[in-house]
């Protein structure tokens, strides 16, 4: 790890700095390597977090670092990613602080991160300090609400015309009431975990971090999904006396709004937050954060849907 710290931040940005600065021993390190990597061998990927009254009064990420041919691959946005699991794991209810080097602010944005306070010169090189809050109840339910928001303004988008079956998918009435349907076998499954006790279940760990990273990414890629319940979550499942688009609306709302009050009120204790909670199908147990960002990230991913079948129709009526 100290070697890839030297090489990068010492060797390749020629800047003479003290990187032992007394930290490491009371930081969490994470780094990445090649399985067959050698002894001595510089990791591929590195960096530290630092408990709250270190290097402030919240937990710090610092030291972030990539091996110049790891970068542009993904490697660097899952360190980070990873990362900030790490602390909320390790140090529930805090934000998250970094001295981000200032070309680096697009980056750090993408996962959370703003810009607090003014710029400022750290050995010789532009900074800025950047908080990533602590995602509470609050904000990862406005997540999934923009999302749902989003999913709404495509869906009424589509004319009514735009219904028909298309070989080998569905219309959009389908999409909508799989949401439902998957959403109320969530809230299910959380209300019945719930009954338990958060110090009876697994806690949270780098694997698990690992497993809703993945989760998230493969949402948001154009990897073509089958339904991993083998059809639970069917449209079907969905009563039929729920049928126009306003009423369909109406009922997802109603029923999500619903869930998360119930969620909220059976989980309010800040141990739920870095426990193993939801079993996805395909990716496995997830954490409480990692759940809410699955829920908000699926309806993104039909969102995708819609908009290819939107495309869909559009060449076939040409």
């Amino acid at each position: 790890m100290i070697r890839l710290r030297l090489d990068v931040f010492v060797v390749e940005q020629d800047c003479v700095y003290a990187d032992l600065d007394g930290k490491d021993l009371d930081s969490v390190h994470l780094w990445s390597e090649r399985l067959d990597a050698g002894p001595g061998e510089a990791a591929e990927s590195v960096v530290r977090l630092l408990p709250p009254g270190i290097s402030y009064d919240v937990p710090s990420i610092g030291r972030v670092a990539c091996k110049d041919t790891q970068r542009g691959t993904g490697l660097g946005q899952e360190l980070m990613e990873r990362s900030v699991r790490a602390c909320q794991r390790l140090w529930p209810q805090y934000a998250v602080r970094i001295s981000a080097q200032k070309y680096l602010i697009g980056f750090y944005e993408s996962i959370g991160f703003h810009v607090v306070g003014e710029g400022y010169l750290e050995d010789n090189i532009p900074h800025i300090g950047m908080v990533r809050p602590w995602h509470s109840w609050d904000h990862m339910i406005y997540l999934v609400s923009t999302a749902a928001l989003e999913f709404e303004d495509v869906y009424r988008g589509l004319a009514d015309d735009h219904q028909s079956v298309l070989e080998g998918g569905w219309n959009k009435k389908e999409v909508l009431k799989h949401l439902i349907a998957s959403e109320s076998s969530l809230f299910a499954y959380m209300q019945k975990k719930s009954q338990a006790s958060p110090e009876t279940l697994p806690a949270l760990d780098l694997e698990s971090d690992g497993r809703g990273v993945k989760l998230v990414r493969d949402l948001k890629s154009d990897i073509r999904w089958n339904d991993p319940t083998g059809g639970i979550l069917s449209p079907e499942g969905v009563a039929e006396a729920v049928s126009s688009d306003d009423d369909l609306m109406a009922f997802w709302n109603e029923s999500r709004a619903s869930g998360f009050r119930r969620m909220r009120e059976d989980m309010a204790n800040d141990a739920w937050w870095t426990v193993q909670l939801f079993r996805h199908p395909k990716a496995g147990y997830l954490s409480l954060y990692d759940t809410l960002a699955f829920m908000a990230e699926h309806i993104r991913h039909h969102i995708y849907q819609l908009q290819r079948l939107d495309s869909k129709l559009q060449d076939k009526g040409a």
